[in-house]
């Protein structure tokens, strides 16, 4: 016999073993004590509901409504008007909603107002926090959802504000000036 033949035994029977010992262990582990499937059937995930509204009162909501007026402002002068213009959103849903606020078309500005001086300045009455936003700002910022606002609405929440309008000493040269078509847009996003 020659020593590459014993070597092949050797190896054939090492192989042959080891093969021996995993089919073994494999048929004592499968055949371990094992208890049925234990089933959660038919299991849904649904999100929470996000459905902001506006109002001009507090008991008539919808997903649009007209707008207000900001007349007679005085470049340079204070937001007006003075009382400010109400209105509310409501959260119709169940989750807490981060609030953003954008203009959604582009405005009528045959005056060529510059419209980063020409600024809108909110106020949520329940909390009194003043946010001005320009209405550049506003405009630039509806493709990404809007500018964030400092508060957030709760499910099934109301909130109430109030809406002014300003405008720099330096926005337009002229005579008179005019901003039309300003669609204020509002959404809510679902936050923790």
């Amino acid at each position: 016999m020659s020593i590459k033949s014993i070597w092949v035994g050797a190896v054939s029977r090492a192989v042959g073993v080891i093969s021996a010992v995993v089919v073994l262990m494999t048929g004592v582990t499968y055949a371990a004590l094992q208890s049925p499937q234990a089933t959660l059937t038919n299991s849904t995930i649904s999100s929470a509901t996000a459905d902001l509204r506006i109002g001009t009162s507090a008991t008539s909501f919808s997903s649009t409504r007209i707008g207000f007026n900001f007349v007679d402002l005085i470049p340079g002068g204070i937001a007006a008007p003075v009382d400010g213009n109400i209105f509310y959103l409501k959260n119709y849903g169940n989750a807490n909603l981060g609030l953003h606020i954008s203009i959604g078309s582009i405005p009528v500005n045959l005056s060529n107002v510059d419209l980063t001086k020409v600024s809108f300045v909110m106020t949520r009455q329940d909390t009194s926090t003043v946010q001005t936003f320009t209405v550049k700002a506003l405009v630039d910022s509806y493709i990404n959802g809007g500018l964030s606002l400092t508060d957030s609405l709760s499910g099934s929440a109301v909130a109430e504000y109030k809406l002014q309008a300003i405008m720099s000493a330096d926005a337009f040269i002229g005579q008179t000036a005019q901003i039309s078509d300003l669609d204020l847009v509002f959404t809510g996003t679902g936050t923790n």
